[in-house]
């Protein structure tokens, strides 16, 4: 963690013992002391003439007696303010200290998919550079001793082909692992057309579902961060359907619009307009109990990347109804920190 993160020890302290007990005894103390000083020297008799023809009773001490006990639970009234100040006050400090800690932790957490996309993106550049061109060499070799030896050595024929076919195998593995580290298309052609190949690769997987995608605005400008992880919603979002609702009709909603700003309710700062990307996705598979515990992590590591840039992740769904989800993402997430 940062050196300037906030210690818990440092700033954590004992919640104040409550003083109720005490300072309630001391108001019946009082109040028990002020009947007896008033039975012992008649004090009520000479400031209330008119209670006199009820002194058999004692009743004319009474004004005396609660004057002080009106003035005793006025004193633990104000102890009771100022009690609840302090604890008001203890709790916005830890209030601040947990939103301190939770600000250090999404900022971790960007800079770990950060570096983990950036690794990612390094390793697939190795395996289509390096590799692919190794590979690509020697079916290209292969084919050539193929050629060679059609009517010479039968054997030989029957070896490159086999190392043409492997080599082959090999080849499409690798790209579908660049595939997986990297999408392909999203640096060269953009966030629209990479979305556009990868509903397309579902397509093909998943037969029985339909797929629709509807993208909205312009998406050019955004940092590396933000568009990897849009795209990384919308995959897993894919992802969940092949598993759960491999045969329902699946729809993708992405746009770029501007939404009004909530204004901070300590600053003077007026209402603004800022940009903002929306990804929904909606099918009408089997839905899920979203208040039953879950053993995947898919959808914990969508709403930690979106938390993470500042944004807001819902979801919606129940057993036999669907399922949907919607992030909103501020569109400049991500442009202030170096993007390699």
């Amino acid at each position: 963690m940062s050196s300037d993160s906030p210690n818990p020890s440092s700033t954590h302290r004992d919640p104040p013992h409550s003083t109720v007990p005490r300072d309630l005894a001391w108001v019946l103390a009082l109040t028990l002391l002020a009947a007896v000083f008033s039975t012992a020297f008649d004090v009520s008799e000479r400031a209330y003439r008119w209670t006199r023809g009820l002194e058999r009773f004692q009743l004319d001490e009474l004004p005396g007696t609660l004057c002080v006990l009106s003035m005793g639970l006025a004193w633990f009234a104000w102890r009771r303010y100022r009690e609840t100040r302090r604890e008001l006050a203890y709790r916005r400090a830890l209030e601040e200290q947990a939103e301190r800690l939770l600000a250090d932790n999404r900022r971790l957490a960007n800079q770990a998919l950060q570096a983990q996309e950036l690794e990612r993106r390094h390793l697939a550049r190795e395996l289509h550079d390096e590799l692919g061109q190794y590979l690509n060499a020697i079916s290209l070799d292969a084919a050539r001793i193929r050629d060679l030896s059609v009517e010479h050595e039968p054997e030989i024929h029957r070896v490159s082909l086999g190392l043409m076919q492997s080599a082959s195998h090999v080849y499409r593995q690798i790209g579908g692992m660049i595939r997986r580290l990297r999408p392909i298309g999203l640096d060269e052609f953009g966030l629209p057309s990479a979305l556009e190949h990868c509903v397309d690769g579902w397509r093909e997987r998943l037969p029985d579902a339909s797929f629709s995608l509807t993208i909205e605005g312009d998406f050019t400008g955004l940092s590396d961060t933000l568009t990897i992880t849009l795209y990384r919603l919308v995959q897993e979002g894919l992802t969940n359907v092949s598993k759960f609702a491999s045969k329902s009709r699946v729809e993708v909603f992405m746009v770029r619009a501007p939404r009004e700003a909530h204004r901070d309710r300590r600053s003077e700062q007026h209402d603004e307009l800022i940009d903002e990307i929306v990804v929904t996705m909606v099918d009408d598979g089997p839905g899920v109990d979203l208040d039953a515990p879950r053993d995947g992590l898919g959808l914990i590591g969508m709403r930690e990347r979106v938390e993470a840039l500042g944004g807001e992740f819902h979801m919606a769904s129940k057993p036999e109804g669907g399922f949907l989800f919607c992030a909103r993402v501020p569109a400049h997430a991500g442009l202030a920190e170096p993007v390699n």
